[in-house]
């Protein structure tokens, strides 16, 4: 099926630990009830294509001309898109035991628009403020998948868990960038509830299969939550 977005002209090395995910689990099958298998179907087609935009922030970022006090970011970046990689990979392992929905392409094409949506900003530090928020909600999002109603030791939560803890990492780096970028930390607050209204409207078209997880996806969006 054709991509969300074309693969990056780049292959990195990373010691993410989906890497490790993938060298344990490549060949194992996946066991899930029905109804899960009917959820997950429908969520994963939005988080490979979150991982696809991924990459291309990060590597057209790692081949931008920066600033000399920031070129050592250039190889933080190669390195997150290496991890990006490593987890789209992860995910279409998985996605490859399911079957795709019908409307898979509406699916795609409702993840395309919002990640698309994206790279509208003004400025360089306003974009990657805006993945700064994005990731942190990834990590939510992985979470409460980790903590939903899968067993806490099957190799999906395992996945879920070995992605957030890249996207952690994820999150801290695109802060220094957008901050070190000149970006203004007063508007960090109004940014994020901006992100965080664009995303929520994308994942309450899937309720259904957050639910069927155990997830409801208001606490994704609750400051509150951990």
């Amino acid at each position: 099926m054709k991509p969300c977005f074309p693969s990056v002209p780049f292959e990195g090395v990373s010691e993410s630990p989906v890497k490790y995910w993938l060298h344990e689990y490549r060949d194992t099958t996946l066991d899930f009830t029905g109804s899960q298998k009917t959820a997950l179907s429908r969520l994963l087609p939005l988080l490979v294509c979150g991982e696809q935009s991924s990459q291309w922030v990060f590597y057209n970022e790692s081949q931008r001309e920066l600033p000399e006090s920031l070129a050592s970011a250039r190889d933080d970046f190669e390195r997150i898109v290496a991890d990006e990689q490593y987890h789209e990979d992860a995910l279409e392992l998985v996605q490859s035991q399911l079957e795709l929905p019908e409307d898979v392409v509406a699916i795609k094409r409702r993840s395309q628009r919002f990640f698309a949506s994206l790279g509208s900003r003004k400025t360089f530090e306003e974009y990657f403020a805006q993945i700064a928020c994005l990731d942190a909600l990834v990590c939510k999002i992985m979470l409460y998948l980790e903590k939903g109603r899968l067993d806490p030791h099957h190799p999906f939560v395992l996945l879920c868990r070995s992605i957030k803890q890249d996207e952690a990492r994820h999150v801290t780096a695109a802060r220094q960038h957008a901050l070190a970028l000149g970006y203004d930390r007063s508007e960090w607050k109004a940014l994020n509830t901006l992100i965080s209204e664009k995303l929520y409207k994308l994942l309450n078209s899937e309720r259904e299969a957050f639910e069927e997880l155990g997830i409801t996806i208001e606490h994704i969006f609750d400051s509150r939550g951990s």
